[in-house]
């Protein structure tokens, strides 16, 4: 090991403690160090600050904070299939792996490959929109339609409703086929990690990380018989917003596509969303005697 790229949640308060002990364990072994602008002003080590793309290409990125920060640092690292090690600050740390009083520990183990790596499904998701012909003003669409933004997520997919926008009208298809068309207040597309995030509020099943699938969750639909559901790991899963009710002027009202509840693209009416499997996986370290069943049983005190 040569270099470790170093996410941290700014405001915590065992960060900048544990962000000096990480430096000075990587400086006896001789391991260069690269921290996000803001954690190395949290230490005064502005010599050591890199942009994101760089800590991902180390090789290892070590997460100081909680689940959304491992969310952030995990998209970042999988296109370099970089391993991420987590160190739990936050409350509920179902993605950590390490405590705050084992980071020493943990560096040990980690020279010594003492990890094994979990990979973990990603999904992608992106924004497809009908292009209008400028030289008929509108009148006519072309056939294709456009990616406008999107990128890729180890929790999830939300379309969802802003806090005062109408209620959706969701059509959601499969592989091209309609499923079902509801109104809700949004849909959630996850992963098997997800299913313990945003999908697990919404009335999903909890999911092994392990098995291969996308969830698909209604948001408060308007309907008793609009359930939760599950689809293959390489089906597509589109799904068209309209707004409920009148006709909307463009801006007036907005729902969103989010990714990891951190990557945001306002939709207009008619826009498709598209989720599909993504090429990369997360890979998340994890100690040999890890049970995820064990994590599941603390984390939702269900002893």
């Amino acid at each position: 090991m040569q270099s470790i790229g170093v996410f941290a949640t700014p405001g915590k308060e065992r960060a900048p403690a544990l962000l000096r002990q990480l430096v000075s364990l990587a400086g006896e072994k001789q391991i260069a160090v690269l921290l996000e602008r803001e954690a190395a002003a949290m230490i005064e080590r502005v010599d050591l600050a890199a942009p994101t793309e760089e800590l991902a290409a180390c090789d290892v990125v070590i997460v100081l904070g909680g689940d959304g920060a491992v969310l952030l640092a995990a998209r970042a690292a999988a296109p370099n299939r970089t391993p991420v090690l987590a160190v739990d600050l936050g409350r509920l740390g179902f993605l950590s792996a390490v405590r705050p009083d084992e980071l020493a520990d943990a560096f040990d183990l980690l020279l010594r490959d003492g990890f094994e790596i979990e990979e973990r499904m990603m999904l992608d998701a992106q924004v497809l929109r009908e292009q209008k012909d400028p030289q008929t003003g509108g009148a006519k669409k072309f056939e294709k339609c456009v990616p406008i933004g999107g990128g890729i997520g180890l929790n999830d997919a939300v379309v969802a409703k802003s806090a005062i926008a109408r209620i959706l009208r969701l059509s959601i298809y499969v592989e091209g086929d309609l499923v079902a068309e509801t109104r809700a207040d949004g849909l959630i597309i996850s992963t098997p990690t997800g299913s313990t995030a945003y999908a697990l509020s919404a009335g999903g099943p909890i999911v092994h990380p392990a098995v291969p699938l996308l969830l698909i969750c209604p948001i408060c639909p308007h309907s008793l018989a609009q359930r939760p559901f599950i689809v293959g790991p390489d089906e597509v899963v589109e799904v068209r917003a309209d707004w409920e009710g009148d006709e909307v002027a463009p801006g007036e009202l907005e729902a969103m596509l989010t990714i990891d509840g951190q990557v945001g693209v306002v939709l207009q009416p008619g826009d498709m969303v598209r989720v599909r499997r993504s090429e990369h996986k997360a890979r998340l370290l994890r100690r040999p005697s890890e049970i995820f069943y064990d994590r599941l049983r603390q984390k939702m005190s269900w002893e």
